[in-house]
């Protein structure tokens, strides 16, 4: 008997196919998505989003928000005066969450949105000012695809930004926080979302992931100049932004 939902460690074995798990699970968790994100960081999602379009958005630029979920991130960039921001996620559900604020936002002209994979996106090349994620780049199988998409869509001089949460470092804090992410999250996380394994993934899928540092690596491997490395949270969160070298 196939069971309803997968476990989270069986989304990283060998055999499995993980981004269809993790587009499956987006996606039946979409109308509750916003709601277990404020209740897991006490709000403070909107101030990290805010912060990165800070560090990232000159007016006027043209933002492409990759895995954008239910719009937030890309909200936060015409906030900051960019002129057009382009939503893109893999998990449909979400879109029309994201469709939904963008008229309650008055940014119905200012934002799209459409389904997408980070690692083929149907973007012509060096067209956008800038290419964001929050919380989307862990649950990328092929990051390297991706940061090759993104340096493909930006034009010479244009941005990078990841908000991510990094794999988890030996701090003081760290047996409160593993108690959080492993054993509180998953408890409300499965009563909220009514799906078994949405929240036991995230610390699986942080245990998997990288440091920041090993990120920044990645970044400069893809070519990408580091501006920006900030720890948030009790180191728990990274905000980078990089940029794509201005052509010689």
């Amino acid at each position: 008997m196939k069971k309803e939902h997968p476990s989270a460690k069986e989304a990283f074995t060998p055999s499995a196919n993980r981004a269809d798990y993790v587009k499956n699970m987006f996606g039946s968790i979409a109308n509750r998505y916003d709601f277990m994100n404020s209740i897991m960081t006490g709000g403070r999602h909107h101030f990290w989003r805010r912060l990165a379009a800070e560090e990232l958005v000159t007016p006027g630029d043209i933002v492409v928000d990759v895995g954008c979920g239910t719009g937030d991130l890309s909200f936060a960039c015409l906030r900051q005066s960019a002129s057009h921001a382009i939503g893109i996620d893999f998990a449909r559900p979400m879109l029309p969450i994201a469709l939904d604020k963008a008229k309650k936002f008055s940014a119905k002209d200012k934002f799209t949105a459409t389904v997408g994979d980070a690692t083929s996106l149907p973007i012509a090349n060096d067209s956008v000012d800038v290419w964001c994620s929050a919380f989307v780049i862990r649950n990328i199988p092929d990051m390297d695809a991706a940061f090759h998409e993104a340096w493909r869509i930006l034009k010479p001089g244009g941005k990078i930004a990841i908000l991510e949460i990094t794999k988890m470092q030996p701090s003081l804090f760290s047996p409160i926080i593993r108690m959080h992410f492993n054993h509180i999250v998953p408890f409300i996380g499965k009563i909220i979302s009514r799906h078994n394994t949405a929240y036991e993934y995230l610390p699986v899928s942080v245990d998997q992931f990288e440091t920041k540092e090993e990120l920044c690596v990645r970044l400069d491997r893809a070519g990408f100049n580091i501006n920006v490395v900030r720890s948030l949270m009790f180191r728990t969160i990274t905000l980078l932004v990089a940029t794509k070298p201005k052509s010689p």
